[in-house]
């Protein structure tokens, strides 16, 4: 049972389980830690394929937990973090979140993959835990985690129905690639599969093939002969960090030639040559200030990967709810964490746990702008986001055209 665990079994930090009383600023805030501890938990890949962006996540959530102790935890509450490796595979994932279970968190920041976090959601609906995702977009999860009238599942990034119509939009319009056929590419996973068909069904170019890869193969040469029989004008392209480089590299030693349009993420500080030309719907937030400083408080591992920045909102969101709430327990973080997120209350940030505390003993309401940007939950605990149409020209990523939220509750009309 969660509940017979001692405090000392979260100092076993080869275990996973990191004890954040102990990271700097915390030591000794909270009197010997007599105060028994909320527990939150992180189910990240902080081994495998998805090392660089777990372990950036995993840092970003310290980050926050180390924040909110610093401001006097949660309810006078020390926070501490339970830690577990996802390693990117389902099967490690459900035997490593029964781990969290046993160790009594009242909710995790995970699953990145979409696929793992189909399989938890349901789980964690029933058991009662919640769990909030950095980067799982997969459209399946707006109904996931339901236990009756109460969501367990929520993210701090948007469905993939909307990266389908940002990649849509620049692959049908006339002033970026203007395509008449598109090849699509994607990864052979849950994630690549519904995005894949999310393109399909918004864009306006006809789609000549839809191909799937496996990004541990050891050629892709017959693959990107695949995408390219037809000689499409395009191709739209779905990946993660770290599962990408190998099949743009096949491309980039052929002879074909066509703009690419990258899914959200894609784009980063190293841009081949091949890449001149190339688009992007990325993800707007790495231009809010809770970003840069965030950045600043991690500048040792700078530029933070992808879905950090969503990692840290995914706990200060929580630890925010369980004080709005005036109780540390999963059903009350899942019914006000909503609310804490949106609205006209006051707004707090990075770093703000202090503000937090002070708005709700006075009894006003919060509105969270994050490191991700405003994250602003919707009734199925998700955000809407603006993104931004990003292309590579002489290796540098130029920034086009903003498309603000409204551009999505309007349908996408392009």
């Amino acid at each position: 049972m969660r509940d017979s665990y001692s405090r000392r079994r979260v100092l076993r930090a080869a275990g996973g389980t990191v004890a954040l009383g102990a990271l700097p600023g915390c030591t000794g805030a909270f009197g010997g830690r007599e105060s028994e501890p909320v527990r939150f938990g992180t189910l990240l890949p902080t081994s495998g394929a998805l090392e660089g962006v777990g372990v950036h996540g995993q840092r970003a959530a310290e980050q926050a937990v180390a924040d909110i102790n610093d401001a006097g935890g949660v309810l006078g509450r020390p926070v501490e973090l339970v830690a577990k490796d996802s390693e990117a595979d389902v099967d490690a994932s459900l035997e490593a979140y029964e781990s969290l279970v046993d160790e009594g968190v009242v909710g995790f920041v995970g699953a990145l993959v979409s696929t793992i976090s189909l399989a938890l959601a349901p789980k964690a609906a029933e058991d009662g835990v919640v769990e909030i995702s950095p980067g799982s977009t997969n459209p399946r999860l707006t109904d996931a985690g339901r236990s009756g009238d109460r969501k367990y599942f929520g993210r701090t990034v948007p469905s993939d129905l909307l990266q389908s119509v940002a990649m849509a939009k620049i692959i049908d319009s006339p002033q970026y690639v203007g395509a008449d056929t598109i090849s699509i590419l994607a990864l052979d996973n849950d994630f690549g599969a519904d995005l894949a068909d999310a393109i399909a069904s918004n864009v306006d170019a006809e789609v000549v093939a839809d191909a799937r890869y496996d990004p541990s193969a050891s050629s892709f040469d017959a693959k990107i002969a695949e995408v390219f029989t037809d000689s499409p004008d395009a191709v739209a392209f779905v990946s993660v960090p770290g599962q990408e480089k190998d099949v743009l590299d096949a491309y980039g030693a052929s002879d074909y030639e066509a703009p690419w349009v990258f899914s959200a993420g894609l784009l980063g500080t190293d841009t081949p040559s091949y890449y001149d030309g190339f688009y992007s719907a990325s993800l707007s937030s790495t231009r809010t200030d809770g970003h840069f400083n965030l950045s600043r408080r991690l500048s040792d591992i700078a530029p933070l990967a992808p879905f950090s920045v969503n990692a840290y909102d995914a706990l200060f969101l929580m630890a925010a709810a369980a004080e709005m709430a005036g109780e540390a327990t999963a059903p009350a973080i899942a019914d006000t964490v909503r609310s804490v997120s949106e609205g006209d209350g006051h707004t707090v940030s990075v770093g703000d746990f202090d503000a937090v505390k002070l708005l709700v003993e006075s009894g006003r309401s919060l509105n969270y702008r994050g490191a991700s940007g405003d994250v602003d939950l919707t009734r199925n605990l998700e955000p809407l986001s603006s993104y931004l149409v990003e292309r590579v020209t002489d290796g540098n990523v130029e920034r086009l055209e903003l498309l603000q939220k409204q551009f999505f509750e309007s349908g996408g009309d392009r």
